[in-house]
């Protein structure tokens, strides 16, 4: 048994239902067709059915890397365990520096990082699995 990693699995399997339930209630389902602007694929509406998409996407993925950390870290050893761990360990670290770069980079004020816990989740998430990797 891996304790980091399984920490590391729970994080991201309860992040990815708070991302995609709360994303899809208080995010996705606000985007206004009237104010969403038209791409080369599409009008408004191409335009919110490619962020939803996107969004639910990115949740499933949160959700896969969870259960593979959860498996890493209760039913599989050696090698096995250690290559999920890393993997997912440089995914969660990717998705934690890619939020807190866009996030410093759009709202040029580190306020954002108190006001919405992905980027301290994601954060720690791959530093649970980076540390569950190495043992």
């Amino acid at each position: 048994m891996n304790v980091p990693l399984i920490v590391a699995g729970s994080l991201a399997v309860f992040g990815a239902s708070v991302h995609g339930i709360g994303g899809e209630l208080w995010v996705v389902r606000k985007l206004s067709t009237e104010t969403l602007a038209p791409s080369r694929f599409g009008g408004p509406r191409m335009t919110k059915a490619m962020i939803h998409a996107t969004w639910h996407m990115t949740t499933f993925a949160f959700l896969t890397l969870g259960c593979a950390l959860l498996a890493a870290g209760t039913v599989l050893d050696g090698d096995a365990a250690r290559g999920i761990g890393v993997v997912a360990a440089a995914a969660f670290t990717g998705f934690g520096l890619l939020a807190v770069a866009a996030g410093a980079f759009y709202t040029r004020s580190p306020r954002t990082l108190r006001r919405h816990p992905g980027p301290l989740v994601l954060t720690a998430t791959g530093l649970l699995a980076w540390w569950g990797a190495a043992l």
